[in-house]
């Protein structure tokens, strides 16, 4: 985690009075640096149309059926991470939507560095990098989407701002993003994910004196913001929201309304200190993706867990390395990314979405690694499409087809 040599200044602790004050300017000079030319975009993907081998040794159920399996998977494209004066970004988060998919980039370590790319995927065997943008003064950790902006947690080094995490609206026209920028501060480190309801913003914020923030959008006036320590992920399904934290583990949920908090579980796992978790809301179900803790499976009404998939051990790699960062789904396939043991696949024979919280027969599938991944960090899965970031390896697009059962 990235700190600033001064202590945070008293003021960032009352939060609401710092917070209500957004900053808006114009970009300064060479902040933010747009690439929207498709020629020079296209040079970052190479095209690949390979099936994926899964790795059935993990199978203890009968889900294969006539010697198929409920899933395969086939590597369409890789797409180089972008890179800042020969410094290599790594990929942190994915949000898809409609036709198209944003992902958004940071730098390990010092200094801050970030990106945001848009990909145009309605052609499933042909998707295409149509714009990106560099920060060369903010790491992007998270980013979601709606109504032409594109809303991205981040960590500033910029010094107009209390504290280092700030949260950055970028306007998009005709599909490229733009330099018209609006920064909003909220308080500790890092801004670690943001996400879109009906009427506000979430933003959540960590590690030391994190926080969920709440941003009415029609104003950018901040509703509320609750001390949520660790503070990792948040999600939505239009019904529900709730925010993963860490250290240790938490579900925390919220009106999708009025966005007042609701209830505050505790769970095991998401032990490490400034780790990544996320959080899917399915319906009744939150999917959560724990660090040491795993996969979880968590009712939202009562904050039980339902099923638990623990990370993965593995010859010859130490557990901290192994670790459960991301956890996707959208309807039976269950895809869980382990850092450097890989992608881990579960089936159930119940849909995630389905109306109640059980989870029917939750069986390991296989799982697969891609050569030049060194550990996987973020994984997003919606109907035929299965994102992954990982490392240095750069992102990889496959191409999902799921056998239906119905």
């Amino acid at each position: 985690m990235k700190k600033r040599t001064q202590k945070l200044a008293l003021a960032v602790l009352v939060i609401v009075v710092v917070i209500m004050n957004s900053c808006t300017e114009p970009p300064k000079d060479g902040r933010i640096i747009l690439e929207n030319d498709l020629s020079t975009l296209s040079s970052r993907v190479t095209y690949v149309n390979e099936v994926i081998e899964i790795d059935t040794s993990l199978q203890t159920g009968g889900l294969a059926k006539g010697g198929s399996d409920p899933v395969s998977l086939v590597l369409i494209a890789e797409v180089d991470p972008p890179s800042i004066d020969g410094q290599v970004l790594q990929a942190t988060d994915i949000f898809i939507k409609s036709n198209k998919a944003y992902v958004s980039y940071n730098m390990i370590g010092e200094p801050y560095l970030g990106a945001v790319d848009i990909f145009d995927i309605k052609d499933e065997e042909d998707p295409e990098l149509e714009s990106s943008m560099l920060f060369t003064d903010s790491d992007v950790n998270g980013l979601t989407f709606k109504n032409n902006y594109l809303y991205l947690a981040m960590a500033t080094n910029r010094d107009e701002f209390e504290s280092p995490a700030v949260v950055e609206k970028v306007r998009i026209r005709n599909d490229a993003l733009t330099d018209d920028t609006q920064t909003f501060d909220v308080p500790s480190w890092a801004a670690t994910d943001v996400e879109v309801t009906g009427n506000h913003l979430f933003v959540t914020s960590g590690a030391d004196s994190g926080h969920v923030t709440v941003i009415r959008l029609n104003n950018d006036e901040v509703v509320f913001s609750y001390p949520v320590e660790d503070a990792r992920g948040v999600a939505t399904d239009g019904d529900d929201v709730a925010v993963v934290a860490g250290t240790p583990a938490r579900m925390v949920t919220f009106d999708y309304d009025s966005g007042e908090m609701l209830n505050d579980y505790a769970l095991d796992g998401a032990s490490i200190n400034f780790s990544k978790s996320t959080i899917e809301i399915h319906r009744k179900k939150a999917v959560l993706a724990l660090g040491d803790g795993g996969t979880q499976i968590v009712c939202l009404e009562d904050g039980s867990v339902i099923e638990q998939i623990d990370p993965p051990v593995v010859d010859d790699l130490d557990p901290s390395v192994t670790v459960t960062n991301a956890a996707s789904t959208d309807s039976k396939t269950l895809y869980m990314s382990n850092g450097e043991a890989g992608i881990y696949i579960a089936y159930t024979r119940d849909k995630f979405n389905s109306r109640d919280c059980d989870v029917d027969d939750l069986e390991m599938i296989g799982q697969f690694r891609l050569d030049d991944l060194e550990s996987v960090n973020a994984v997003k899965v919606d109907k035929k499409y299965l994102f992954v970031a990982g490392g240095l390896g750069g992102l990889k697009i496959l191409e999902v087809t799921e056998e239906d059962d119905d």
